[in-house]
């Protein structure tokens, strides 16, 4: 894991925005660096703002039982415990922040963010819980809300939990001196506490263990070696004897067993090439059945391509049934329309019969009611537009017999087609 920036605002004495690039200009270019400045400048601000980006705890105020008490007035609203890392807000402000970008072991840059804040981000407000989030600088991977999953992600990419990195990374001020003052013995158990090496000092006991028994287990063996009896050159020489008999014995062996797979592959092949026989034989039947099952089908068409030499015939066939059906049609409607022509021209001879009779009338109105000669004329003038609705139903008639006629004639045509 390399930090390569860190960013805050409000974290102690850093009231003001502060960025710090250490992967470019002077710094990047150095391999190694101080930061240095009078007592109240900010030193410790800077380490306090990547162990809150990173870890949401301050080397500065450690877990003692003796700081979990709350501090401030009982009627404060913003009453903390006394290792609250939220103490780092700076005075009379209403939020901070702090941020570290980061390139973990994967490769990839990320960008951790720890944010406090006061209610409505007024001064005199109450402290409210610290928002923690994750991000990846090269993608839209983004880990916010629950600080645990934060905070387990972010020890999975830089592969140290909090304690690692503060023996690891920071060396509190109070343990590197008493690191300075102390004695042989104690420098080195100090510096497996604050390194977290004793695991080291354990592993080389049981090294030292393991060696110990492994040495006696050796002497043990030296001690076994020393009772076993050399062969003499008869004992030898009988032994290379049997040796190279079991050798030949063992070459027999394997032609034997070469030959006996090579007769196990002949085997293989032979049964492989009876079920594709076997297999072709089936789908020769299958093929046969098909065929035979099909002989009907054969047979049906044949005969339709021996009846397609008569299919024009056909075809003129069934058109001319089909214009007969159509003239049968035609000729029925016809007969529907020669009666209704019929009914009407009978309907207009009544009328005809009507208005002669009601014409003989007036005659004989007119001849008895002389007196009332004005009255006639208005007779006249009805009976002379009854006379040119007759004329009308005359010429009606007529273009109805012509119809007929017209009707008669299509009748005949389609009684000689």
């Amino acid at each position: 894991m390399k930090i390569m920036a860190v960013r805050g605002e409000n974290l102690a004495s850093l009231s003001r925005p502060f960025d710090i690039d250490f992967g470019a200009g002077v710094l990047g270019a150095s391999g190694l660096f101080a930061i240095t400045g009078n007592t109240g400048a900010g030193k410790s601000s800077l380490l306090d703002a990547i162990c809150l980006a990173l870890y949401d705890q301050m080397a500065r105020f450690p877990g003692h039982r003796k700081l979990q008490a709350e501090i401030g007035r009982l009627e404060d609203a913003d009453r903390l415990k006394a290792n609250d890392v939220r103490h780092v807000l700076s005075r009379g402000k209403g939020s901070g922040f702090a941020e570290v970008d980061f390139l973990a072991g994967d490769g990839r840059r990320y960008r951790a963010r720890w944010m406090v804040r006061r209610a409505r981000n007024r001064p005199g407000g109450k402290f409210q819980k610290q928002e923690r989030s994750l991000q990846a600088l090269d993608g839209d991977l983004l880990h916010s809300g629950n600080k645990r999953d934060v905070q387990a992600e972010i020890e999975q990419l830089i592969g140290l939990n909090w304690e690692q990195f503060r023996r690891a990374v920071l060396l509190p001020q109070g343990e590197f001196a008493a690191f300075l003052k102390a004695g042989v013995d104690e420098r080195s158990a100090l510096l497996e506490r604050m390194t977290g090496t004793e695991l080291y000092s354990e592993l080389s006991v049981a090294a030292f263990e393991r060696a110990k028994l492994e040495r006696q287990a050796l002497a043990t063996l030296q001690a076994q070696l020393g009772e076993v009896s050399l062969l003499d050159p008869q004992q030898q020489a009988a032994l290379v004897q049997q040796n190279e008999q079991v050798a030949g014995q063992v070459a027999e062996l394997r032609r034997q067993l070469q030959q006996l797979q090579h007769w196990r592959e002949l085997e293989a092949r032979r049964q492989e090439l009876a079920q594709g026989l076997a297999q072709a034989r089936a789908d020769r039947d299958e093929q046969t059945a098909q065929w035979q099952q099909a002989e009907a089908r054969r047979q049906e068409l044949a005969q339709i391509e021996r009846a397609q030499v008569a299919r024009p015939e056909f075809d003129e066939l069934l058109r001319t049934r089909l214009e007969g059906v159509q003239l049968d049609a035609s000729l029925a409607a016809l007969e529907h329309r020669l009666a209704a022509v019929n009914v009407e021209e009978q309907t207009s001879q009544q009328a005809q019969q009507a208005q002669e009779r009601q014409l003989r009338q007036l005659e004989q109105a007119w001849q008895q009611l002389q007196a009332a000669l004005q009255q006639a004329r208005q007779w006249d003038e009805q009976l002379a537009e009854r006379g040119r609705q007759q004329q009308a139903l005359q010429a009606e008639e007529q273009t109805q017999a012509a119809r007929l006629a017209q009707g008669e004639v299509r009748l005949a045509q389609a009684r000689a087609q």
